[in-house]
């Protein structure tokens, strides 16, 4: 028997090794300080958690032993991955919140369709909003009609187009002065 590993999605790793019915599950992490990270494990047909990590003596850990057949109910047998998710922060609580229907703050029927059911951090200002979603340019920009009026900035730790609205929910132009970089000041 030998012990398998894969890359936790969010950062660390998992290691598992199946004995009989049993699958052995070990995840160990450097401890980061941001707060407690909830474990889920993925396969083909859905998604099932493994719990919280717990304090070790060498950081955060997490060791749990589940049958075969309950991850098989859950669709997570075979394991296709893993993925670690901060559950809880300890840093200071952030201006910016998910918002699961961002279609609905905006006037324009392209920006709505664009929008609908897509998945966004808002951050609420005095004349107006900002809408974040994360950015990777290996994959497709996340709201086409606006590529011209993002800025590029680091929100939530995660790299991010930012694309920001008057109150009426119209786009308007980036901040004057601002590059758009990690150094623009958005956190």
């Amino acid at each position: 028997m030998e012990w398998s590993q894969l890359r936790l999605n969010g950062g660390g790793r998992l290691r598992f090794l199946e004995d009989g019915q049993l699958v052995h599950f070990e995840v160990l992490h450097a401890d980061d300080g941001r707060g407690l990270n909830k474990i889920y494990v993925c396969g083909s047909r859905g998604k099932m958690l493994l719990g919280t990590l717990c304090p070790g003596q060498s950081g955060p850990e997490l060791v749990r032993r589940i049958s075969k057949s309950q991850l098989e109910r859950c669709g997570c047998w075979p394991l296709t991955g893993a993925e670690r998710v901060l559950s809880f922060s300890f840093e200071r609580e952030s201006l910016w919140k998910q918002e699961m229907h961002p279609e609905r703050m905006v006037g324009d029927v392209v920006l709505r369709e664009a929008l609908e059911s897509r998945k966004m951090l808002l951050n609420r200002q005095e004349d107006g909003f900002s809408l974040a979603a994360g950015f990777d340019p290996r994959w497709p920009f996340p709201l086409i009609p606006l590529f011209c009026l993002a800025e590029i900035c680091t929100v939530e730790g995660r790299r991010c187009a930012v694309f920001r609205f008057d109150r009426k929910g119209n786009p308007i132009l980036p901040h004057n002065g601002r590059n758009g970089g990690e150094n623009s000041g958005t956190s």
